[in-house]
């Protein structure tokens, strides 16, 4: 097994592979974790509410207790608070959702967590007790140590497909069973026939806050209608602030990591709209990072048509990714033959009045 790309989707891949006695490398062209990854960066929240989804609700459970144990260490579990403007929105149906499923959900005070926040515009706000926020960049070189560490080989070269082959940019031809290409953004310029990604810039701010911000015990929070979502202050970086709206098309591998002066914008008035003791908190420092949108915001986990199973297609992590990324334990199997892969996942025109609503405003926008 060759996987391309150790991000989350490929770094828990190899992971998982490696622990089901599968010989594999693990191909990266700069490093796990990396600035211009998507799955680089300080954080990333971890919750189960999605809606009605059921499926993408116990997927998200799953992958929580996967996490734990990879690593407790890489999950703040600090909760996370939906802000839900609505009394019949997608933060109601999240909560009879949970409920159903029998993970646990109730609806709070914000005033009695955090610091300030105003609240005369929402209906109510639910709270996940045992979701949280995931450390980002740790985790994802903590999969692929510890693929290495369960026998997987890892290459550090930039690589293109060649047939059902991986030719690296120093000429070596890698060859196996089965490959996987699991590279982000960077994936349609790979396979421009196949993969339709749209890859926008998403801008996160981060500001200087005092001591009763920290995460924990302020919990991370999301305002679906509001188009925006953070973290209290996590390891003294400040507290985050991203604004949700899809950003303009760019490409991955030109894209200048400065943030746009409208995205800070965004940020400073939700601050001053949901949170008015940070109205005027100065801006500590920004990331920005990229998402890899499918027309349906649906992953995309597929074989490559050409190849008879040998290769697959795996991207379109649509901002909502990470946190599922240990259960490639599904991946694994579809890869393996054992079951056959959900074709809601495959390639293909997808449409788009089918959107996985995952979080955000109702002008699709995601939530990572």
């Amino acid at each position: 097994m060759i996987v391309v790309g150790a991000g989350v989707f490929g770094a828990s891949l190899a992971r998982r592979c490696a622990m089901t006695g599968w010989e594999v490398t693990l191909v990266e062209r700069i490093a796990p974790g990396h600035v211009r990854a998507g799955s680089g960066g300080e954080s990333r929240l971890i919750r189960c509410a999605h809606g009605e989804d059921e499926w993408h609700a116990r997927l998200a459970r799953r992958a929580l207790a996967l996490w734990r144990e990879l690593d407790p260490a890489l999950l703040v579990q600090a909760g996370v608070v939906w802000f839900a403007r609505r009394p019949d929105g997608w933060e109601a149906a999240s909560e009879r959702t949970l409920r159903a499923s029998g993970i646990p959900c109730e609806r709070v005070d914000p005033t009695a967590l955090f610091p300030s926040v105003a609240t005369d515009d929402l209906a109510f706000a639910l709270l996940e007790p045992e979701a949280g926020v995931l450390r980002a960049r740790e985790a994802t070189q903590a999969l692929a140590r510890y693929a290495a560490a369960r026998g997987a080989r890892l290459v550090l070269a930039a690589a293109r497909p060649d047939g059902a082959a991986v030719v690296l940019d120093d000429g070596r031809l890698l060859e196996a069973d089965r490959v996987a290409w699991a590279c982000g953004a960077w994936l349609p310029a790979l396979f421009p026939a196949l993969v339709q990604l749209r890859i926008t810039q998403q801008d996160v701010f981060f500001f200087g806050a005092g001591a009763r911000w920290r995460t924990p015990p302020v919990p991370a929070w999301v305002d679906y209608d509001g188009a925006a979502y953070g973290v209290g202050d996590l390891d003294g970086r400040g507290v985050k602030v991203a604004p949700d709206r899809e950003g303009p098309q760019v490409e991955a591998e030109s894209l200048r990591r400065l943030p746009l002066p409208a995205h800070e914008a965004l940020a400073r008035a939700y601050l001053r709209h949901r949170f008015p003791a940070l109205a005027g908190a100065p801006l500590a420092f920004t990331r920005t990072c990229q998402y890899e949108l499918t027309q349906d915001t649906r992953f995309l986990l597929a074989p490559h048509p050409d190849h008879d199973g040998r290769v697959w297609l795996l991207g379109g992590g649509s901002g909502h990714a990470f946190k599922h990324g240990p259960v490639a334990e599904l991946v694994e199997r579809w890869i393996a033959g054992d079951e056959a892969p959900d074709a809601s996942f495959g390639l293909g025109k997808r449409r788009s009045d089918a959107r996985l609503r995952t979080a955000g405003s109702d002008t699709a926008t995601v939530v990572s």
